[in-house]
């Protein structure tokens, strides 16, 4: 079975320290050994909602921390933004039914936020309809932060392996195409920037093509004089 056959699970991250993303890398590059019939790629949660579009892949593992005062960390700022408006808006009416997530959050119990980004994520997955399959993980930085984040890994991939094996039915896959399409409205809502940007580049590109070639002949023009 070659990659392209294999169904993809994307591992979501926001990390401040670096743990988190080291933690997501590590989950993707077990997976393809432990799932024989799936794939991963690793990416921040912003990337995936303003790159990827929010295509959502039927199973996906979000691995994030809480910052400052029970803030995102870096590249989690936009998904927050998207959850916390999910709980303002009581889950809109079950926006991500089909998704399945597993989360494993981080964070430092020394301060009051501890955990607060990591639970505002999975409240508000799971008040859209998303459902979380297995523990959510919650690694402590002032107790055996790495320790647990392995303890987590090693017990998740019975919950993964159960998830991927369910076929997945027309049914489901209208549902994760639904979900798509929820989170891509609720992003041009709230983050238009994103789209104006992908939908713009497309009509310039035959300015910048033009602009290129015009560079091109003008180099080699000054390289004929000099010549």
């Amino acid at each position: 079975m070659t990659d392209s056959d294999k169904e993809e699970i994307l591992v979501l991250y926001g990390s401040q320290t670096g743990n988190s993303e080291a933690a997501a890398k590590q989950i993707a590059t077990l997976i393809p050994g432990k799932l024989s019939k799936c794939s991963a790629r690793h990416m921040q949660l912003d990337d995936f909602l303003e790159y990827e579009e929010a295509k959502w892949s039927r199973l996906v593992i979000i691995c994030t921390s809480s910052y400052g005062v029970g803030q995102a960390p870096l590249g989690c700022y936009r998904f927050r933004e998207l959850c916390d408006e999910i709980l303002a808006k009581d889950g809109s009416n079950k926006m991500l039914d089909g998704l399945m997530y597993a989360m494993l959050g981080l964070g430092d119990s020394k301060y009051t936020t501890f955990f607060q980004n990591p639970t505002a994520i999975d409240k508000a997955l799971t008040m859209a309809g998303a459902t979380r399959v297995g523990s959510l993980g919650k690694a402590d930085a002032s107790g055996n932060q790495l320790e647990v984040i392995d303890e987590w890994i090693d017990g998740i991939f019975s919950h993964l392996e159960k998830a991927v094996a369910v076929s997945v039915s027309g049914e489901a896959a209208d549902k994760l195409s639904t979900a798509q399409s929820n989170t891509r409205k609720m992003c041009m809502q709230l983050f238009p920037q994103f789209f104006e940007n992908s939908s713009g580049s497309g009509n310039n590109n035959p300015m910048v093509i033009a602009a290129i070639f015009v560079l091109i002949v003008a180099i080699i023009m000054m390289f004929l004089q000099q010549s």
